[in-house]
């Protein structure tokens, strides 16, 4: 295929014969448009379809949140969870916007690049698994800097609950830029009034039940991914754009280059979900929440193996759509395959599955930060700590939720039209670019790197990867503050032998 190609569809004879199979059509994408703009019978019905099964999931929360009594059942499930709970809590806040509507929209832009976000999470989950999720378990400990703080001292904690809240906390910004794209694709809706429903769903299925109620819609997600992705990927094949077909008709840079968006790009993206994975609260959540340490570990792996394939999937559907020719935002690609080719019964329902895919990472990832701020720091302030313990404790940690979706909302409104997946990215190299190295070593080698060399390690990758972008931009900062933070934490286990 000429390099020459241009627009959205291809002129070969493989490029035609698959848009025919696929029987889509630039018409049929300005209908949908009027549609859009206009109302019709079908969007009335797919409206209230997708609004009925959203309500349903959120009426599961409210009986799980009975069961909600104290502060640990609502931060670590009163670490009863089983396999099933684990892989839950990790996979319905890893797999969320960005592993869904975030890869379809690279995918359409960039191709197989887009698989990193969901490849790299299921390595790092089966990394956690294999080698370090029963020692995280055994440790007995709330968050990541709190485990920290039992190896190292309360700097590390300090440097480690910044990075981790930070980082996290412009993935949630990503999640809300997934929810609005995907409400505006299925109603006229202004981003404002998209971003505060994302909101109402967020807070409400947060408030009734914690991590509880987010182990359920957890595994709720997972069914419903599969089944959305899984009935999306079948129809493609079947209509004929059969990934042979695919290769054939679009031009193999970027869109089977797994280095599409840059060689950098790519490994950077790879290796920064494995150190995002180690260092996010509600991924090791979930790990904390375990009812034993097996029972932790055979959880990460079970996510790891399950995340990779629907990733894979959304890649497909990507490609899929750029294939076919039309002119579309990228970030509606796969709501609009949805709406496009499943009766209104079931592409509501498909699409409802979305919006709770991205509603419960949203929900998980201000889960974390808010159980990072009120354990880590507000806890440690004595005049807070003092006055709120049992129900008081509760409704810090629900107005602290509150406050970090409020906020996140409103960058998502500013940064709206952004590609997704470059804020995932940007997250998950914050949250763990210092903190990941002396975590290691504290779990493999307690002991064998002082408080010190471990500040120094944590402080200096963090700052590192901060400072990189202002001096470069083609040098990734993950890169440049794993590089620092190694040496150092070289340097302080030579120095402590």
């Amino acid at each position: 295929m000429a390099s020459g190609a241009k627009g959205l569809g291809f002129e070969s004879p493989q490029a035609r014969h698959c848009k025919y199979r696929a029987g889509l059509s630039r018409r049929q994408l300005g209908s949908f448009y009027c549609m859009l703009l206009k109302g019709s019978d079908d969007l009335n019905v797919l409206t209230f379809s997708a609004a009925l099964l959203v309500f349903s999931v959120l009426g599961l929360g409210i009986a799980v949140s009975k069961k909600v009594g104290n502060v640990s059942d609502y931060t670590v499930a009163g670490k009863k969870a089983g396999v099933s709970g684990v892989v839950g809590v990790i996979m319905g806040a890893l797999m969320g916007g960005a592993s869904t509507v975030g890869t379809v929209q690279m995918a359409y832009k960039y191709g197989l690049s887009a698989w990193w976000f969901t490849l790299g999470g299921g390595v790092g989950c089966i990394i956690l698994g294999l080698g370090f999720a029963s020692r995280l378990r055994e440790a007995n400990v709330t968050t990541i800097p709190g485990f920290l703080k039992k190896n190292y001292g309360m700097s590390v904690s300090i440097v480690s609950m910044i990075a981790s809240s930070l980082g996290t906390y412009i993935a949630i910004v990503a999640q809300f830029l997934s929810g609005v794209a995907l409400l505006q694709s299925i109603l006229p809706l202004s981003p404002f009034v998209s971003s505060m429903i994302v909101v109402f769903f967020v807070l409400g299925f947060l408030y009734l039940g914690g991590l509880k109620s987010y182990s359920l819609i957890g595994k709720v997600k997972i069914i419903m991914l599969f089944l959305t992705l899984g009935s999306s990927a079948a129809l493609i094949f079947i209509q004929g754009a059969t990934p042979l077909c695919l290769i054939k008709s679009m031009p193999s840079s970027p869109f089977f280059n797994f280095f599409g968006a840059g060689i950098s790009k790519g490994i950077g993206a790879f290796f920064s979900m494995i150190v995002g994975v180690f260092c996010t609260q509600i991924y090791l959540q979930g790990i904390f929440a375990a009812s034993d340490p097996q029972v932790a570990r055979r959880g990460a792996l079970l996510a790891g193996v399950l995340i990779p394939p629907l990733g894979l999937m959304g890649v497909y559907i990507g490609l899929y759509m750029r294939s076919i020719g039309g002119s579309i935002d990228p970030a509606h690609a796969l709501p609009i395959f949805i709406r496009l080719h499943f009766p209104p019964v079931v592409g509501g329902v498909f699409l409802a599955g979305i919006f709770i895919t991205v509603v419960g990472a949203a929900a998980g990832l201000s889960f974390g930060v808010a159980t990072n701020l009120v354990q880590d720091f507000l806890n440690n302030i004595s005049y807070i700590s003092q006055r709120m313990k049992g129900a008081k404790g509760l409704l810090l940690s629900r107005a602290t939720v509150a406050v970090i979706v409020v906020s996140a909302a409103c960058l998502g409104i500013v940064f709206r039209g952004d590609l997704i997946l470059n804020w995932s990215y940007l997250s998950m190299s914050l949250r763990g670019v210092g903190t990941f190295l002396p975590l290691i070593v504290a779990l493999l080698y307690p002991g064998a790197l002082s408080p010190f060399w471990a500040f120094l390690s944590a402080i200096a990758g963090l700052g590192a990867a901060l400072m990189t972008p202002l001096f470069s931009h083609s040098v990734e900062p993950l890169f440049v503050g794993l590089l620092l933070s190694g040496i150092l934490t070289f340097v302080g286990l030579f120095v402590g032998r």
